[in-house]
């Protein structure tokens, strides 16, 4: 089967969860079509201006600083995978955006003119915002489309094509120019995620304790530490990282950390903030990045308001007999991190038999429309390019089809925090229909 590759823009803010973001980004650069890397602000991160001062700003290197990391690991990535990008092609498209100051947006910047040729250009694709940090970069994008061409014969054309191509999911709102911009001037498709990704990122504690061990120091120490040049970068609690410019409280990788917070293990996770907007665009079989309500790695949203998709939806947790609204990404962690790490191997498995792979599907049709109690039947639709006997479990996946109503699932808030926001988990003791 062919598998699809989304069009997508990363704008990142440049902390350390985006560092391991993006760290694990250049591992699935083969899945996606990356269209630009821009560098941007938010407000909790900011180069500063002459009368303001940078805060936690860590700098405009760290991406091509990565980027050629991966360039080490390179030649063995397309031994397991001939669709990686060159690094060459990844720091063309690399680009410094709008980073002065919170929602800075006053000036065009390299970041968002290399934006707006991808927004005008002729590939009618839709093009995916990944929005880790402000939206102040886009909207100064967007902006400058408005100024070009407004007033214009080609107004009303030029807005319906940027509206109909742009899907801006942004992780956590991180400056005010989408309220004071972007959404009183043009009609998008959102994805808003604000609970999602925390769910991974930040309260993988609260998870049930078998989806904990992927985030535990002996699980990173076995599958992702020694993988290389570029993983040797991926940041874990006290594992000796220090990122310059930012702010001490926020240096986990060294021995002071730990020895204030003595109940944080060496070696555990961090956080990957960020990874969510992208895990929602790997064509898995989930097929979750055609439609928000679809589900998939990055979780399922539910429809709010016009064009916006936000998190208000919940999946059925057989192990608490509860619906929950973490376990829409939940429920997917373990093979989340399970690809993480066959990835990571890929990047210093020398030989094809010296990994795994994914399995080859056979093409074919990706709907099928029945009737009502009509037996469907699906045999052997893959084979295993290391040569491994496959096995196949089949399952309906109720919640994101017309199955249950789940608007009436009642929502409530549990212990966990993601900042200062409570994390609202869905309470539901009534027994799975059946």
């Amino acid at each position: 089967m062919t598998k699809v590759k989304p069009r997508t823009i990363v704008t990142t803010d440049g902390e350390i969860d985006d560092i391991n973001s993006f760290i694990r980004l250049l591992l699935y650069t083969n899945d996606l079509d990356v269209a630009g890397i821009i560098l941007t602000s938010s407000k909790f991160h900011y180069s500063g201006t002459v009368d303001k001062p940078a805060y936690r700003w860590t700098g405009t290197t760290w991406i091509p600083e990565m980027i050629e990391r991966y360039a080490t690991v390179y030649p063995n990535l397309i031994k397991h995978n001939p669709d990686y990008p060159t690094p060459d092609h990844l720091h063309s498209l690399y680009h410094i955006g709008n980073i002065s100051d919170v929602g800075d947006m006053a000036e065009e910047t390299d970041g968002s003119n290399h934006m707006v040729s991808v927004l005008l250009d002729d590939n009618p694709q839709p093009v995916y915002i990944q929005t880790w940090g402000g939206t102040n970069t886009t909207a100064r994008a967007l902006k400058t489309i408005q100024e070009r061409y407004e007033g214009t014969p080609e107004w009303p054309a030029i807005k319906k094509k940027v509206e109909d191509k742009v899907v801006l999911y942004i992780i956590l709102n991180q400056d005010e120019t989408y309220e004071q911009y972007i959404a009183k001037h043009w009609d998008l498709t959102i994805i808003n995620d604000y609970t999602n990704f925390g769910f991974f990122a930040y309260v993988w504690r609260y998870l049930p304790e078998k989806t904990q061990t992927v985030f535990q120091p002996e699980w990173f120490k076995n599958h992702i530490k020694n993988k290389g040049a570029l993983l040797d970068q991926y940041a874990l609690i006290g594992d000796g990282h220090y990122l310059e410019g930012e702010a001490e409280e926020f240096q986990f990788g060294t021995q002071d950390y730990l020895d204030k917070h003595p109940e944080v293990k060496p070696y555990s996770f961090i956080s990957e903030g960020d990874s969510p907007s992208y895990f929602y665009l790997l064509a898995q079989g989930l097929r979750g990045f055609e439609h928000p309500t679809y589900g998939g790695w990055g979780g399922r949203f539910d429809l709010l308001h016009g064009k916006t998709y936000g998190n208000k939806t919940a999946d059925y947790n057989p192990e608490t007999g509860r619906f929950e609204t973490e376990y829409s990404i939940a429920r997917w962690i373990p093979d989340i991190q399970a690809d993480f790490a066959a990835r990571a191997n890929w990047c210093v498995a020398e030989r094809f038999d010296q990994a795994v792979h994914y399995p080859e599907f056979k093409d074919q049709p990706r709907n099928l429309t029945v009737e009502a109690g009509q037996t469907v039947t699906l045999s052997d639709p893959a084979s295993d390019p290391n040569g491994f006997p496959l096995t196949y479990k089949w399952s309906c996946y109720y919640e994101a089809s017309s199955y249950w109503d789940l608007s009436q699932v009642p929502l409530q808030t549990v212990m966990g925090k993601l900042g200062h926001m409570d994390i609202p988990i869905a309470q539901h003791s009534e027994p799975m229909p059946s």
